[in-house]
This record gives C-alpha cells, sequence and structure tokens, in this order.
C-alpha cells in the first residue's frame, strides 16, 4: 500500500493510506488497540457504538496495515478475531502534506479537521460518561479536565525551543507500557502553529 515501517512507526507515504486515518472513528479504533488486542464488541462497548457500525471500519485498517488479526477465539459457532495495531505510532509522509500542491493543501485541511473533529467526540463522550457515572452515584476520584488557548508572540528560535521541550515533556511522561493499577488514561491533543489571525498583533503595538 505504499507504506513504510521502521522502529515502530507506521509512516503513510500514499493516498489511500491517508484517506483511511483521516477519519475520527478509526483514529478513535487505533487509539483503543494501540493499548492491548481486542475484539469487535470490545472496541466498540469502549466508543460507545453498535459492534454493527464497526466492522467497515476495521476491514478499512486491515486492508491498509494499520490493524492486523493476531489471535482468534472459537465462541460458540462463531469465531472472534482480536485486533492489534501493527505499530506503535503513525507519521505521514511530509510530501502528501506538501502546501505547494492542491492536493497537499487538501490533505492538510482533513488531516487537521480529522484530529479535531476526533478530540472533540472523545472529550464529549468521556464527559458525558462521567457525568452518568455521578448521577448513578459511582464513586472515584474524578479526573481533571485542562482546556486552554494561549496566543503568545516568540521567534522561531523561541518557537523551535518551546516545540523541543514539549517533546521531552511527552517522552517523560507517556509511557503506554506502565502498569500501574491507579492510572489512568489521559488524551492530550496538541497544535502550535503561527496564527494568521494574530499575526500583526505585535507590530501595533
Amino acid at each position: 500500500m505504499g507504506t513504510i515501517k521502521r522502529e515502530g512507526v507506521f509512516i503513510i507515504n500514499d493516498l489511500e493510506t491517508l484517506k483511511v486515518v483521516a477519519d475520527p472513528v478509526r483514529n478513535q479504533i487505533l487509539e483503543v488497540l494501540e493499548k492491548k488486542p481486542q475484539n469487535v464488541k470490545e472496541v466498540a462497548d469502549k466508543l460507545g457504538l453498535a459492534p454493527s457500525k464497526l466492522y467497515y471500519h476495521f476491514n478499512m485498517l486491515e486492508k491498509v496495515g494499520l490493524i492486523k488479526v493476531v489471535e482468534t477465539r472459537q465462541v460458540a459457532n462463531l469465531i472472534e478475531k482480536y485486533y492489534h495495531t501493527t505499530s506503535s505510532f503513525i507519521d505521514i509522509d511530509h510530501n502528501l502534506l506538501n502546501f505547494s500542491t492542491v492536493e497537499g493543501k487538501e490533505n492538510m485541511f482533513t488531516m487537521v479537521t480529522s484530529t479535531i473533529d476526533t478530540t472533540r467526540e472523545d472529550l464529549l463522550r468521556s464527559l458525558q460518561a462521567r457525568s452518568l457515572q455521578l448521577e448513578q452515584g459511582v464513586a472515584g476520584k474524578l479526573r481533571s479536565v485542562t482546556l486552554s488557548r494561549y496566543i503568545s508572540n516568540m521567534t522561531d528560535e523561541k518557537a523551535d525551543e518551546f516545540h523541543k521541550r514539549l517533546e521531552g515533556l511527552l517522552e517523560e511522561f507517556i509511557d503506554s507500557d506502565t502498569k500501574d493499577p491507579e492510572q489512568q488514561t489521559f488524551a492530550m491533543t496538541i497544535a502550535m502553529y503561527p496564527s494568521f489571525y494574530f499575526r500583526d498583533l505585535s507590530k501595533e503595538e
């Protein structure tokens, strides 16, 4: 499918695979399956969707090699398939996101929209689930939610420094192999970009 894998990273360098991952539901399926092998029903339960709505998405992800069947189990007269991601991380070839081409711009807009949609759906679903738990009197530590937007003026050098420090923090705190029973799953969406809307503020001061 025009994809390359290296050191646990799945690199997308073809348009077909890019279109497959540019879907909020498939993004969430990949996030769930990255933790451990699961069947369609288990993933559907976590996403609050009917299993019948996920089979097509599973087939698409398997077709391009992003997930694979790692185990099968006989349950009555049925064979249950357990899927797992083929890599821990996904990267996109910069040529597919080249802003100097019409196709590259469309691909970038599609990926940005997909990421924002995935975040919105997961955040709202998580808040609704926690609200329901509270209504039912389910005990447990409340998860903290941080939602912020910042605007800052900085040089390219400062922006690069910030990005490197952020990467360092992510490497320090993100550990999918941790077995601590007290751990909770937190989701983060990070976007840092030159803001066109605010670009002239510093000149007007």
